[in-house]
């Protein structure tokens, strides 16, 4: 026993009290009560401080310095002694420090700091981490829950209160609970929420949910919950973690939506049964006129003066035009209302008849037309198929330039992942685009626009004969088969039609 208590001698004796002061890692200082001030006021003046001291208040020396000026002025500490476990913010350093304070004698107390730093930061972050997410849960209506199922207990964000209708007042006294949320769920729509988060729990797994729930003022709202299980480790137990969507806004805009569709659905339909009557009423009369106006004329070859010839020659052209207008529009009607007939096709059985039926306009035009192999199975409806490419055919062999003999050239691949995303696609499924192709009139690309409209024309009748129906059709066509039509051209060097359609029908 003196053998030991000699070594400690040694010690103390070779390095000093300063020494080992300065050894320690958390700062120490001794303040010594000041009794030179008033009775009734307590004041504490350093008298030894070690080197930590002095790093972590940023002091080059604490000796003198009263309690009050090193925690600094507006700390709101009061009597040290009092105060016996407080943290302490150094603003020069940005240290965040803990101070135990402990009676040595009456006249003397020890203070020790602890550098919390790295804990006060880490507060700080939860905090704003929490801040932000009250800010997002209160901007997109949502609220959060943490179910620990071991214990049976409940912690609700703020944001899940809110959204059952609870101030901020009566969080305080109510108990977060799965039975206090099933409360405020629709009793139609209890058991839709009951089986989802039991299957979650028997089977370890996340869950979806879509319900109703009624806040305490009875406010109804569409809700959904996105849950998922965590399992226990170690001293961790088992949760159910997730968050509920407030969709009441979103639901109310999806109903508003699908009544203005159905509406337009109706108003779409009523249009097309009007056109489809109206120009199969008007067909008959028109045919009268024509057929009356024909023999007028025969029977009054040399009777009529050459104006009234011109104007009989005008009746006859104007209704004319009028009966192919009705026709084309009897055509548009047709297939605005067919959507229905999709078979596997081979691409270039279509083509080959539409090359047969429009054989003496080719030959007339002496035009050159190169086609690729065509896909040889597509779920189309082949009689708009045949429409679509006669009319893109018709339209390369009427718009042609006089001086320059027609080549029209069509070309088919099958569409990337990456194209399918580029033209806005789903990725899932096959596309194939073709592309018809022409040396002719061509047109400038901010009319690519509006050459599909119906009825509109970029060139003048006395040029090109023709109602502006045909590239409406083809664009009815190609929407009829979930698919895309494009248009591109340079005036006076010709024209692209691109058509994207899928290679089956979902």
């Amino acid at each position: 026993m003196e053998s030991g208590m000699t070594d400690i001698k040694k010690i103390f004796h070779s390095f000093g009290i300063n020494d080992l002061l300065n050894a320690s890692t958390s700062g120490l200082v001794l303040f010594k009560k000041d009794r030179s001030q008033e009775k009734d006021v307590v004041r504490y003046i350093c008298t030894v401080d070690n080197e930590s001291a002095r790093r972590l208040t940023g002091q080059k020396s604490l000796t003198g310095l009263s309690w009050q000026q090193m925690v600094g002025e507006g700390a709101e500490v009061g009597d040290p002694l009092l105060c016996p476990d407080i943290e302490l913010h150094f603003k020069s350093l940005n240290v965040w420090c803990r101070a135990s304070n402990v009676a040595v004698d009456d006249s003397h107390f020890m203070c020790t700091l602890t550098d919390i730093t790295p804990r006060k930061k880490t507060e700080e972050r939860e905090s704003n981490v929490l801040s932000i997410l009250t800010d997002a849960e209160d901007s997109m209506r949502f609220g959060s829950w943490m179910w620990d199922l071991e214990s049976d207990t409940n912690e609700w964000s703020s944001g899940l209160y809110s959204l059952l209708g609870y101030s901020p007042e009566q969080v305080t006294e109510i108990r977060a609970s799965y039975d206090l949320y099933l409360s405020h769920v629709h009793t139609d729509d209890a058991e839709i929420l009951r089986h989802a988060v039991e299957d979650s729990i028997r089977n370890q797994r996340s869950f979806n949910a879509e319900y109703r729930i009624k806040t305490i003022s009875g406010q109804e709202k569409y809700v959904m919950s996105r849950g998922q299980f965590r399992v226990g480790e170690g001293a961790k137990p088992a949760m159910s973690i997730g968050s509920v969507f407030d969709l009441t806004s979103i639901r109310n805009i999806q109903n508003e939506l699908e009544k203005k569709v159905d509406e337009l659905n109706r108003s779409n339909f009523d249009l097309e049964q009007f056109a489809y009557v109206a120009s199969h009423d008007l067909q008959e009369p028109l045919r009268k006129i024509v057929s009356f106006g024909e023999r007028l004329e025969k029977r009054s070859q040399g009777a009529l003066d050459e104006e009234m010839g011109l104007y009989l020659d005008r009746i006859l052209n104007a209704t004319r035009r009028m009966q192919d207008m009705i026709n084309n529009l009897l055509e548009f009607s047709r297939v605005a209302r067919s959507k229905e007939g999709f078979v596997a096709t081979d691409l270039n059985t279509i083509i080959s008849g539409t090359l047969s039926d429009l054989e003496i306009a080719i030959q007339n035009k002496d035009a050159v037309i190169a086609i690729d192999a065509l896909p040889t199975r597509v779920e189309v409806i082949p009689t708009q198929m045949s429409q679509l490419f006669n009319n893109l055919l018709s339209n390369s062999l009427k718009f042609t330039q006089e001086e320059r003999k027609p080549e029209i050239t069509i070309k088919s691949d099958r569409l990337s992942k990456s194209d399918q995303l580029n033209y806005g696609l789903p990725a899932q499924g096959d596309y194939v685009r073709i592309t018809f192709s022409d040396n002719g009139i061509g047109f400038e690309n901010n009319d690519s626009s509006r050459i599909f409209t119906l009825f509109q024309r970029l060139r003048g009748r006395s040029e090109f004969e023709g109602a502006g129906i045909g590239l409406a059709v083809c664009k009815k066509v190609v929407e009829n088969h979930s698919g895309i039509i494009m248009a591109s051209g340079k005036s006076g060097q010709g024209a692209i039609f691109t058509i994207i359609l899928p290679l089956t029908q979902s």
